[in-house]
């Protein structure tokens, strides 16, 4: 019971200790004039045209990618086997020292009784592993094949930026954020 508390209080006293996380960001100033206002009316253009190139870039990746993800997937799958069967035969070792009564602390030859929670087994059984899913393998593959970003905002903001327009950097707190007085 003591070691529960000792934890949950360790656990208290480092999410106190968590540092904020900041983030930059750009306010636009428009230009005020005519002329850079016309100038402005063809950096938006650009920008849905790079974004819509982009987004057709990407549908074809995740299409282009399915065949690996399918074999991604078998790969793990055949692992999972694998760690399966070594998983059922630690539980069998597991269970026939429990069934022995190995493995347990003796009050006998035991100086420091009170520190286990005895008669309980002084080691954990084994972990059982985790079933892979096509949903991961492809997240993996996509992060891996397919660029979801395509640079389509530093072309607009240079655009921005040669039509005078301004751009000013703002510091935001994302998370962690200390609270205001």
């Amino acid at each position: 019971m003591r070691s529960y508390l000792f934890a949950f209080a360790i656990v208290l006293f480092l999410s106190g200790c968590a540092n904020p996380r900041y983030q930059t960001v750009y306010r636009y100033e428009a230009p005020t004039d005519a002329s850079a206002r016309a100038c402005l009316q063809t950096c938006e253009p650009k920008l849905a045209a790079c974004q819509t190139s982009c987004q057709h870039r990407y549908q074809s990746c995740l299409k282009e990618i399915e065949p690996l993800v399918d074999t991604r997937h078998n790969e793990a799958l055949k692992r999972y086997e694998n760690e399966l069967d070594r998983y059922r035969l630690e539980l069998q070792h597991y269970q026939l020292q429990l069934s022995l009564g190995w493995g347990y602390h003796s009050m006998w030859y035991d100086p420091w009784p009170y520190y286990y929670p005895w008669p309980e087994p002084y080691y954990a059984p084994p972990n059982p592993p985790h079933k892979p899913t096509r949903d991961e393998a492809f997240n993996r593959v996509r992060k891996e094949r397919c660029e979801s970003d395509c640079g389509c905002q530093p072309i607009y903001d240079a655009c921005f930026l040669s039509c005078g327009g301004k751009m000013f950097p703002e510091v935001k707190c994302i998370a962690n954020c200390p609270k205001d007085k």
